[in-house]
């Protein structure tokens, strides 16, 4: 058999192509960390990961929602925090401070001063915004939920919160905005999330200060400061129902330690949900790995090879011959 020039030439080329396909496949591995680039390499492990990267993507949505819960939680503990010293101030301090004051009519103008620059830093506490949403507003999170009319009302989301409708006032301080963390999110025919499938992050500021009356006393902290300010600057001090106030205002105080323990609940709920998350996170990435991954040491050492095989290759590439007067013969 007669081997021309041309036949070792077209052999060659077909080597050299193959080396640098070699060559382009282990250099993808190193910069990739992937076994192989196109599904058809691996069908099987290319679906699994397919598989994995999905479970990737929801887990990193779930973790991301558990983060910023826990940092709105942490907004609405700190809510929290300035109403319950505000209270136990008003409550230990300038109550019993006004009644027993020796000063007389300008003393008691003096405390009904205080209560009412304090009923507006509660306010203002109420009204704090984590982004652009306010924390404290349940699910209307765009609207500053407390304010006061020009008579000195409280108002909630626009309603009176002593004398408003109570169907409206129990069911914004009863409102929710639930998040999926992964629980099995659980929607019944009639729309409503059942709570054991998400985590409600609404904190209704109404349910957190009260609302309503009794025996013709509110039940709302801010209104109480004002009744206790009005009653201080009225000529006759009826001490009597300005004791009333400060009881009704005591308990109401105490009613608001309990928002504490809800906070607590729902920030060890997340604690755990984001451990689990961070667990799972870090168990997708392995098995993602070894489906898809290759050893960086044996990818690092399997292109080194290539890559020496295809320098080899250029160097014979030079020392093949020349046509000669054979390879026009026929």
């Amino acid at each position: 058999m007669r081997i021309t020039t041309s036949m070792i030439m077209r052999n060659y080329r077909t080597s050299l192509n193959a080396t640098m396909v070699d060559l382009e496949r282990t250099r993808k591995q190193v910069e990739t960390g992937r076994r192989f680039s196109e599904a058809y390499e691996d069908p099987a492990s290319a679906a699994k990961g397919a598989i994995l990267e999905q479970r990737f993507a929801r887990n990193a949505d779930y973790l991301n929602s558990a983060q910023n819960a826990q940092t709105w939680l942490d907004s609405q503990e700190d809510v929290l925090n300035q109403l319950n010293t505000i209270a136990v101030t008003v409550h230990e301090d300038y109550a019993p401070s006004a009644i027993t004051d020796t000063s007389g009519a300008s003393g008691r103008k003096a405390y009904a001063s205080t209560l009412r620059e304090m009923q507006k830093s509660m306010i203002h506490a109420l009204n704090t915004k984590y982004g652009d949403s306010y924390v404290m507003a349940g699910s209307d999170g765009k609207n500053p939920p407390f304010s006061l009319d020009d008579d000195g009302n409280v108002l909630y989301r626009g309603v009176n919160v002593t004398t408003g409708d109570p169907t409206k006032l129990n069911k914004y301080a009863n409102d929710t905005t639930y998040i999926d963390l992964g629980f099995g999110l659980t929607i019944d025919g009639t729309g409503t999330v059942s709570p054991s499938s998400a985590l409600d992050t609404a904190l209704p500021g109404i349910s957190a200060v009260g609302y309503g009356e009794t025996d013709g006393i509110s039940n709302n902290l801010m209104v109480l400061m004002g009744n206790m300010a009005d009653l201080l600057e009225e000529d006759t001090f009826d001490a009597e129902q300005f004791e009333k106030c400060w009881m009704r205002f005591a308990d109401k105080a105490d009613e608001l330690q309990d928002q504490f323990t809800k906070i607590g609940a729902k920030g060890k709920l997340l604690t755990s949900t984001i451990s689990k998350l961070e667990t799972e996170k870090e168990n997708i990435e392995k098995q993602y790995k070894d489906t898809m991954g290759i050893d960086a040491a044996k990818a690092i050492t399997d292109y080194s090879y290539a890559n020496y095989v295809y320098n080899a290759a250029l160097k014979v590439g030079t020392s093949i011959l020349t046509p000669s007067l054979l390879d026009f013969m026929k």
